[in-house]
């Protein structure tokens, strides 16, 4: 399943070296949501809790997510 950044609740960001994740904070969310070359990404969405309904979201970062 593949969703635009606009269709998805950003929770946190995924370190690239894996060592845990950092919370988006308004000014990346505002980038990632109005920013003509970040509003149009598609993310690829990869299910990580079913109870929580989190995803990862995969295109050149990862983020934790949530569907709107």
């Amino acid at each position: 399943m593949k969703k635009l950044s606009s269709e998805l609740i950003f929770i946190s960001q995924i370190n690239r070296d894996g060592s845990g994740t950092t919370p988006v904070d308004e000014e990346y969310l505002k980038f990632l949501l109005e920013n003509k070359f970040s509003k149009n990404n598609k993310y690829r969405m990869q299910c990580l809790s079913m109870t929580q309904g989190t995803y990862i979201a995969s295109n050149f970062n990862s983020f934790v997510v949530k569907l709107k």
